[in-house]
């Protein structure tokens, strides 16, 4: 593994360059994209039989998914407020996943990683505008030399 890959290898990876901020900040992309999809999966089976543990999904949840959708969109496009957006409505799912369930429902390896990758959308995001700023700062100060 050479040096570039074990700086970024990790649950918070670091930010130097506007790729780094990409790579990291999309990672809220591909958990948005897991959330509606799993969401999805469990409304139509929920459709068709009960689902263990009462896991609080109907037809109506298909509204989640389709907002995840969108914010798995909008991460990807690089949007600090999307980013936002994803891990405080996906916290606030988990918490009303919780209390609906009873205390049934147990956080898992799974659900901490999702957040992970929220809380890293919402570093890479600001990141990438930071360092876009920067550089187009620079490049300004150039032309004036």
């Amino acid at each position: 593994m050479n040096s570039n890959q074990k700086k970024n290898f990790g649950l918070l990876p670091r930010i130097e360059s506007i790729s780094d901020a990409q790579k990291v900040g999309r990672q809220g992309t591909w958990a948005a994209c897991f959330v509606a999809g799993m969401t999805t999966l469990l409304v139509l089976g929920s459709i068709f039989a009960p689902l263990p543990l009462g896991i609080p999904v109907n037809v109506w949840s298909l509204i989640d998914a389709v907002i995840m959708g969108i914010i798995a969109w909008r991460i990807y496009r690089m949007s600090r407020v999307a980013a936002l957006a994803g891990l405080i409505y996906y916290i606030i799912g988990q918490i009303s996943m919780f209390s609906a369930s009873e205390g049934k429902y147990k956080v898992g390896f799974v659900t901490i990683l999702i957040t992970l990758a929220f809380v890293n959308s919402v570093r890479g995001t600001f990141a990438y505008h930071r360092l876009q700023k920067t550089e187009h700062s620079e490049s300004y100060s150039e032309i004036d030399v």
